[in-house]
């Protein structure tokens, strides 16, 4: 790493016009997926470099939070579909998606960061997998959302399916899928898609200050909260009621614990070390 204006950088790639670049300020993690002449879709390289610089970042226990955008006019637009993009070198469709995106769409979910997602422009395809996978997506006023994957024949992947569903409902997300509606920011709001509509341009800037609120958060108690909810989808009511408990069991006498009920009665700000 070098220090660059107080942000740590690393330029994972760079070749093809695609440039990866990781900052780090304050405990919040910077990934900027850039191909913007395609819109940010993902090719072969763009996708393992994603997974390549998610693997630096889990085990980085400075970095509390992940914001993730895109460069240029879009998020992105989902896979590279030319002959040159993202088909190459696997077998199999089934084996690309198991090995080549599946991971790093877990590793959203199941990451032990909060994972923001500072939407600017079109997001489709599989970027909507992408999207669904963050904890809290800031949208700007002219982006939208579109599965689209019907005008080509082909069915919503990426976990897409399973996603959509228990975001909108049913039949709202059967009927987005079947007919590649494309979804404005606010029917986004609207639908407890995203949680804030920023300005076109300030997306970002909303985001990184929503991570700074974050970054201030008791980091376990955070995570647990979000691998509560998660895995509540594949819960009973009463296996979730076993779950809390185990898990509130583990926290109460923490140092964290103490130093929130410490900071609640002296009236101040607590300072959450994580542990």
């Amino acid at each position: 790493f070098q220090a660059e204006d107080g942000i740590r950088y690393c330029l994972l790639s760079r070749g093809l016009g695609d440039v990866y670049k990781r900052q780090v300020l304050d405990g919040v993690a910077n990934i900027l997926l850039s191909r913007p002449k395609q819109y940010n879709s993902l090719n072969g390289e763009l996708r393992n470099k994603f997974l390549q610089i998610l693997n630096k970042i889990e085990n980085d226990v400075s970095i509390r939070v992940i914001v993730i955008r895109g460069s240029g006019p879009g998020f992105c637009a989902g896979a590279d579909l030319r002959p040159s993009g993202d088909s190459m070198g696997w077998e199999s469709v089934e084996k690309a998606l198991n090995e080549g995106y599946h991971v790093g769409l877990n590793n959203l979910i199941e990451m032990d960061k909060v994972v923001i997602a500072a939407v600017e422009g079109p997001c489709a395809g599989i970027g909507c997998a992408y999207y669904m996978s963050s904890d809290i997506v800031f949208m700007g006023q002219s982006s939208f959302f579109q599965i689209g994957f019907s005008k080509i024949g082909l069915i919503p992947d990426g976990g897409s399916t399973w996603l959509l569903p228990r975001i909108v409902g049913y039949q709202r997300a059967f009927r987005m899928a079947s007919e590649a509606q494309r979804v404005t920011a606010e029917e986004c709001k609207n639908l407890g898609m995203c949680a804030e509509v920023s300005a076109d341009g300030k997306t970002l800037e909303d985001a990184i200050e929503m991570a700074k609120v974050y970054v201030d958060f008791a980091p376990v108690a955070l995570m647990r909260t979000k691998q509560l909810m998660r895995e509540s989808f594949t819960r009973s009511y009463y296996d979730q009621l076993k779950e809390e408990a185990k898990l509130q069991d583990d926290l109460v006498g923490s140092k964290d614990n103490l130093e929130g009920v410490a900071a609640f009665v002296e009236k101040r700000k607590a300072k959450f070390t994580g542990e």
